[in-house]
C-alpha cells in the first residue's frame, strides 16, 4: 500500500514537471541533443579509455583484469557490440584462468545479450544453454531472466510471423514474470518490469503511474529512464494520443543519445510517426541518425527494421527536396520578372526625371530672362517717361512763347524719331547680348561658311540678326516681330527666307537656332 501510494506522489509530481513540456519543445530540444552528440560521444569514450589505462597498470591481479575487462564489455554493450564481444572474451579467458565456474556463466550471459543485440539470435540461445540453470547462484538469476527475456523479445521483432511472435511473446512474458520473482522490489527495474507486465495485461492507467514515477525519480541518461519513457509512448499510442506518443519517444531518444546508447529503437519509431504527419525533413534526419547508430553499433535487427522504412521517408524527402528547389526556381523566375520591371520603370523614372529638370532647366532660363528683360525694360521705360516729361516742357514753352512754327517744326522732324529707333535698337542689342554673349558666333556656326554675316565696326546686331534674336526670345509672329522693329511684314518673311536659305540644315535652321545659349 505505502508503495503505490509512493508512486502515486511520484506520478503526480512527474506531471507537474512534464505536462509543461509540449511536443513541439521536445522535438526542438531532441533537434539540439543530436547535434551536440559528439559530446556525449567523447564523454563515453573518454570514460572507456579510463578503463583501459587502468588495465595497463602493472602489476593488476587476474581477478582484477577480469573485473576491468567485463567493466569494458559493459560500457560497450550497448555502444559497439564488436568491442563488448572482445572483452567479454578476454574476461572469459581469465574466468577459466580463475578456474570460477560463477564467473564464466556470468560471461556467457553478457555474451548471449550482445549476440542477441547482433542479431545472431541462433548463436544467443546455445550460448544460454550452456549454462546450468541449476547451479547458477541467486545473484545470476536476474540476469539469466532478463537474457532471457531480451533475446525473446527481438525475436517477436524479428519474426513477424503470427504464429512463431505469439510463441516468442508467451516465453518473452513468462522470463519477465520470473525475473520479477527473484527481482528486489525496491529496484528501478523492478518497477520497470512491473510496468510492463501490467501494459500486457491491458492495465495501462496504473503502468502509467509507475512509468511516471521512474522518469520522475531517475536520472535521464539512465537506460531505465529511456525504457520508461519508450514504454509510455506506446501506452499513448494504443490511447491515439499521437502528440504524447511522440513527445515521450523523443524523451527516450534524448536519453539515448546522452548515454551514447546507439541500439535503440525510440528515434526510428519516431522517424516514422513524424513521416505521417507530414514532417518530412525531421523524419529524414532522424531515420539517417538512427541507421548511422545501428551500424556503428553493428545492431542487425535495428538495421533491418531501418532499412523497412529507410526508402519510403528517403524518397519523401527527396520529393520534397525536389519540390523546394522548383519552388526555388519559380521564386527566382519571378524575382526575376520584377526585378527587371523595377530596372525598366527605375529607367523610366529617370528618363522622366531628366524631362523634368530639362524643364526645370528651361523654366529657370525663361525666368532669368523674363526678369533681365523686366528691369531692362523698366529702367528704358523710366528713361523713355523722363524723355516724353522733357518733350512735354519743350512744348508747354514754346506754345507759351508763341513758338509754333518751331514747335510744328520740331514735330514733323523725322531725326528724332531716327534717333529713338536707333537709341532703342542699341539698348535691345545690348540687352541681348548680356543674355545671350556667344549669339552671333553660335549662329553663324548654323550658317555655311561662305554665307557667316559679318557686323560693321561698332555693330552689335544687324536686322538679320535681330530678327532672329527676337524669335530667340520666343516671339515668332512675323506680324509682331515687324511692328517691334517697325519693318513690313514683308520685310520680315524675306529675311527669314533668305537667311534659311543659307543655313547648313534649311529645315532644321530655326529649332537649332533656338537651342542658343540653352542652359544644359
Amino acid at each position: 500500500m505505502r508503495r503505490v501510494f509512493f508512486f502515486i506522489l511520484m506520478f503526480c509530481a512527474s506531471l507537474s514537471v512534464l505536462a509543461v513540456q509540449g511536443v513541439d519543445s521536445v522535438l526542438a530540444r531532441l533537434d539540439k541533443v543530436i547535434e551536440q552528440q559528439n559530446l556525449y560521444l567523447n564523454q563515453k569514450e573518454t570514460c572507456i579509455d579510463s578503463l583501459k589505462r587502468l588495465l595497463q597498470t602493472s602489476p593488476l591481479s587476474l581477478q582484477h583484469r577480469f573485473a576491468l575487462n567485463k567493466r569494458l564489455g559493459k560500457e560497450y554493450e550497448l555502444f559497439v557490440s564488436d568491442s563488448a564481444m572482445k572483452y567479454y572474451d578476454r574476461s572469459m579467458s581469465l574466468a577459466d584462468s580463475l578456474h570460477n565456474l560463477s564467473y564464466k556463466d556470468e560471461i556467457r550471459l553478457c555474451q548471449a545479450t550482445v549476440l542477441s543485440i547482433s542479431g545472431m539470435y541462433k548463436e544467443a540461445e546455445e550460448t544460454l544453454r550452456k549454462i546450468h540453470r541449476a547451479t547458477l547462484p541467486d545473484s545470476l538469476l536476474p540476469v539469466y531472466f532478463n537474457c532471457e527475456r531480451r533475446l525473446n523479445s527481438y525475436l517477436v521483432n524479428y519474426s513477424q510471423s503470427g504464429i512463431y511472435s505469439t510463441d516468442y511473446l508467451l516465453r518473452q512474458n513468462l522470463y519477465r514474470d520470473s525475473l520479477l520473482a527473484v527481482l528486489p522490489p525496491d529496484e528501478p527495474e523492478y518497477h520497470l518490469y512491473e510496468a510492463e507486465r501490467l501494459i500486457a495485461r491491458q492495465h495501462n492507467v496504473q503502468a502509467k503511474k509507475i512509468l511516471m514515477g521512474l522518469l520522475h525519480s531517475q536520472p535521464e541518461v539512465s537506460n531505465t529512464y529511456a525504457r520508461a519513457a519508450y514504454s509510455l509512448a506506446h501506452i499513448y499510442k494504443e490511447e491515439g494520443r499521437s502528440d504524447e506518443y511522440e513527445k515521450y519517444l523523443a524523451l527516450s531518444a534524448i536519453s539515448d543519445i546522452k548515454a551514447s546508447v546507439k541500439e535503440n529503437a525510440a528515434l526510428q519509431n519516431l522517424a516514422f510517426v513524424l513521416y505521417e504527419r507530414g514532417d518530412i525533413t525531421r523524419a529524414y534526419h532522424y531515420i539517417k541518425q538512427s541507421l548511422e547508430d545501428a551500424v556503428f553499433c553493428n545492431a542487425r535487427l535495428r538495421t533491418i527494421e531501418i532499412s523497412g522504412v529507410l526508402p519510403v521517408i528517403d524518397a519523401a524527402y527527396k520529393q520534397r527536396i525536389e519540390e523546394q528547389r522548383r519552388q526555388l526556381i519559380l521564386f527566382l523566375v519571378i524575382v526575376s520578372v520584377l526585378s527587371a520591371f523595377l530596372i525598366l520603370s527605375v529607367a523610366l523614372a529617370c528618363k522622366q526625371m531628366k524631362k523634368l529638370s530639362l524643364a526645370r532647366r528651361n523654366l529657370k532660363q525663361a525666368n532669368h530672362i523674363k526678369e533681365e528683360y523686366i528691369g531692362h525694360f523698366l529702367n528704358l521705360c523710366s528713361i523713355y517717361m523722363e524723355k516724353l516729361d522733357n518733350f512735354r516742357r519743350t512744348v508747354n514753352r514754346k506754345i507759351t512763347a508763341g513758338q509754333t512754327e518751331e514747335l510744328l517744326k520740331l514735330t514733323k522732324s523725322s531725326q528724332v524719331a531716327g534717333m529713338e529707333q536707333k537709341e532703342f535698337y542699341a539698348n535691345f542689342d545690348n540687352a541681348f547680348l548680356q543674355l545671350y554673349p556667344d549669339f552671333v558666333t553660335e549662329f553663324n556656326a548654323l550658317l555655311q561658311p561662305e554665307e557667316q554675316i559679318v557686323l560693321k565696326p561698332g555693330e552689335l546686331l544687324n536686322t538679320e540678326l535681330r530678327i532672329f534674336a527676337i524669335i530667340r526670345l520666343g516671339i515668332d509672329d512675323s506680324s509682331k516681330i515687324a511692328n517691334f522693329l517697325h519693318y513690313s511684314i514683308n520685310t520680315i518673311y524675306t529675311y527669314r527666307n533668305k537667311v534659311r536659305n543659307k543655313a547648313v540644315n534649311r529645315d532644321k535652321f530655326e529649332e537649332e537656332m533656338m537651342k542658343i545659349g540653352s542652359i544644359d
